[in-house]
């Protein structure tokens, strides 16, 4: 029988692994050996370390430019609105959205009462909903009609609360017959 001292057995362990790990190819997945469910990294240095090559400044200045600089995303700002308008914020958000769809159907000269009317009717508030008729959106359309003014807008399928089909719905509607489909005048 051979014996071994204990350092004579670790290097011939060390050496029957490392044999063992090259010529499996299990160390071309980043030399990592998985033994008992722990992970262990195997490190063998086969070369003395090279002494570091001093780099010029001008790469290092080359490099530091392929850096990307990060830019802060800007928050948005909210819009403060000088209107001098007895409707409040809320309504005149919608002015542009308003002032161009009746501009489409030449009522232009409307622009001021539907101001008028959608304050009324929903103060600006796209989700709004009487509780008596169950009318919705800006401009207060009753359930049962919404489909087809939607529709003939040209938004069909859009919902009430849709501000930008209930806009556009309401100057179909006031292109068609007037304001008398509003309670407010």
């Amino acid at each position: 029988m051979i014996k071994f001292s204990t350092k004579k057995k670790i290097l011939s362990a060390v050496s029957f692994m490392l044999l063992a790990f090259c010529n499996t190819g299990c160390g071309e997945a980043g030399d990592e050996v998985i033994a008992s469910g722990r992970f262990y990294e195997l490190k063998v240095t086969l070369e003395s370390t090279p002494t570091p090559t001093p780099i010029p400044p001008s790469v290092v200045l080359a490099v530091e430019d392929l850096v990307p600089t990060v830019i802060p995303t800007p928050e948005p700002t909210p819009t403060v609105l000088l209107v001098d308008s007895p409707y409040g914020e809320n309504v005149e958000r919608w002015r542009s959205d308003v002032r161009g769809a009746l501009a489409e159907y030449g009522l232009s000269d409307e622009e001021d009462r539907f101001m008028r009317v959608m304050w009324c009717e929903s103060r600006g508030d796209p989700d709004a909903v009487n509780a008596e008729s169950g009318a919705s959106g800006l401009m207060q359309h009753i359930p049962r009609y919404w489909d087809e003014r939607a529709r003939a807008a040209g938004f069909q399928g859009a919902s009430p609360f849709d501000p930008i089909a209930n806009i556009y719905a309401s100057v179909w509607l006031l292109d068609t017959g007037g304001w008398n489909h509003w309670e407010c005048k």
